[in-house]
């Protein structure tokens, strides 16, 4: 099998710095320092999905933000204060802090997703694709089911198919389907 690892990722709009809460934030003073102290912990918060969590049950708190961020614990405090103002970071029940909009900047991927990615790239490189529709590719069998996946199906299809045709997988009644499937080489059929 192939190595498949979720990657997530940071998507941000070309006008990010020019949403109002950013515009008011690094208007302030010590504001660039807070703008990369917010784009840190969306980063930090990715896997979460927006929590800003050391694992299951612990929640970070302003010290080890301050540690993460390599920032001092004041200056961090004073950030999430502004963050909470803006609403751009919302305290949940747990202590935990939730990053209000990180829905709208997530991105994830799979190793099989960049595999793909850089195999349409390859197509277009080659005159294969047009420029515009590089997402709007023909759907090739590999995007739809990556062949480990589709041998596996077909594997389970036919034992599925003699399970109904020859009852519950008693050696005798199987018979019939393995002299079958394991007749002459390449040929697939008993020998008449």
């Amino acid at each position: 099998m192939s190595d498949n690892r979720k990657y997530y990722y940071l998507k941000l709009k070309e006008n990010y710095f020019d949403e109002d809460a950013i515009v008011l934030l690094e208007s302030m003073q010590d504001g660039v320092l807070y703008s990369n102290i917010l784009l840190k912990l969306y980063l930090k918060s990715l896997k979460n999905g927006g929590k800003l969590q050391l694992d299951e049950n612990i929640p970070y708190t302003a010290q080890m933000i301050a540690t993460i961020t390599r920032q001092q614990v004041g200056t961090v405090e004073r950030a999430l204060q502004i963050f909470m103002k803006l609403g751009l970071v919302e305290p949940l029940q747990n202590g935990a802090l939730y990053m209000s909009n990180i829905e709208l900047l997530i991105g994830q991927s799979s190793t099989e997703g960049e595999r793909k990615r850089r195999a349409r790239l390859a197509l277009q490189g080659q005159k294969a694709l047009p420029k515009a529709g590089v997402d709007k590719c023909p759907p090739y069998q590999a995007d739809i089911c990556p062949p480990e996946l589709e041998i596996e199906k077909e594997i389970e299809i036919e034992k599925e198919r003699a399970r109904v045709r020859y009852g519950t997988g008693h050696p005798r009644r199987l018979w019939p389907v393995w002299k079958c499937l394991s007749g002459p080489i390449g040929t697939g059929r008993t020998e008449s």
